[in-house]
């Protein structure tokens, strides 16, 4: 009888043991909540296949630093979050790491321009994940960031993601083709790249537009001028770039066309009209 005491109160001691195992095992298996901590991705994920965007956010946002061609950092004016958004539609050679031909052009061009226009109204896609998200960025003048880049060539047109403004983007890559503008011109057949042209930056008009102007209406004292359209004519491979004229502070009913190169972006000619008189 001690002896079968003995052998039961054995048995019972293993049996506890290996559901206290069991137990401990159980707590480790997948099924609990990972205690590791997941990797942020570094831009925000894109599926394989297009995406159609049917509804966009639009906030206001100030520049904080450009990254390279197509992404920067912000700081969303109504909440003061520091967010990093990628253009949408825009693949930008790199610019930093392994730089890619026409990489630093690209990354100067959109410095200079964000430089003259701080404040951005931005067109988020979808929601901010991991502080970066995708976008469409208008500067002052109803100017598209995401087709201004592609269009001069020192971007291509990406199309993972499907909205209204994509084909227009996608449109300004061909009229740059044609046109054989930034890096459709230089990367593969030439080293030296052309100078990046800064259309739009707060000068305004060019110097030698304007003393053409000064010296057909000497009367003007100060001339100003304020981005209205820039255009592509194929026929001449040229850049039209049109600017309303504001004569001694104040608005006036004329306007002046600047004629840009595309190849290296050099000003070619500019010619005055009247907005009346073109009607």
């Amino acid at each position: 009888m001690r002896r079968r005491h003995k052998f039961v109160v054995a048995g019972s001691v293993f049996v506890l043991l290996f559901v206290l195992l069991a137990t401990q095992l159980s707590a480790q298996s997948p099924t609990a909540t990972p205690t590791a901590t997941t990797p942020v991705a570094t831009t925000p994920t894109i599926p394989a296949t297009p995406s159609i965007v049917t509804a966009l956010s639009t906030r206001q946002a100030v520049v904080k630093r450009p990254i390279d061609g197509d992404s920067f950092e912000i700081v969303l004016v109504d909440d003061g979050e520091v967010v990093t958004v990628h253009l949408a539609n825009v693949d930008a050679p790199e610019s930093i790491g392994s730089v890619q031909c026409f990489g630093r052009e690209s990354l100067e061009y959109v410095t200079q321009i964000l430089r003259d226009n701080p404040l951005i109204s931005i067109s988020l896609v979808g929601e901010i994940q991991d502080g970066e998200v995708f976008g469409y960025v208008e500067l002052p003048g109803g100017i598209l960031l995401n087709r201004l880049v592609v269009l001069f060539g020192y971007a291509r047109f990406d199309d993972q993601i499907e909205s209204v403004f994509a084909s227009d983007i996608e449109d300004a890559e061909e009229q740059s083709k044609l046109g054989k503008a930034g890096l459709w011109h230089v990367c593969g057949e030439t080293e030296q790249p052309p100078q990046p042209c800064f259309l739009f930056s707060q000068g305004g008009i060019d110097s030698a537009s304007k003393r053409a102007f000064f010296e057909e209406y000497p009367d003007v004292n100060e001339l100003g001028g304020y981005f209205g359209n820039v255009s592509y004519d194929p026929a001449q491979n040229e850049l039209i770039v049109i600017w309303s004229i504001s004569l001694n502070d104040t608005l006036s009913g004329w306007r002046m066309r600047e004629f840009y190169r595309l190849s290296d972006c050099t000003r070619d000619r500019s010619e005055v009209f009247n907005q009346r008189d073109s009607h």
